[in-house]
């Protein structure tokens, strides 16, 4: 329940989240990228696109895996 922002660069479908504040992450926490607390509107215009390229991008190996 705490915000973070990405680290680096996104390649491919990969991407590193900066957890310096949140100390008692671990691996394994499930992330919201957007969704009921993160609104995609609001993650599309920091990213200076819509929701539906964020949606359409999304592939195949994200969308179906296990967690």
């Amino acid at each position: 329940n705490r915000r973070s922002q990405i680290s680096g660069r996104v390649s491919m479908d990969m991407l590193t989240i900066d957890l310096n504040g949140i100390p008692d992450a671990k691996l394994g926490n499930r992330v919201e990228l957007w969704g009921k607390e993160v609104p995609v509107n609001e993650v599309a215009v920091r990213c200076r696109t819509i929701a539906y390229e964020l949606f359409t991008r999304v592939g195949r190996r994200v969308l179906f895996s296990k967690g």
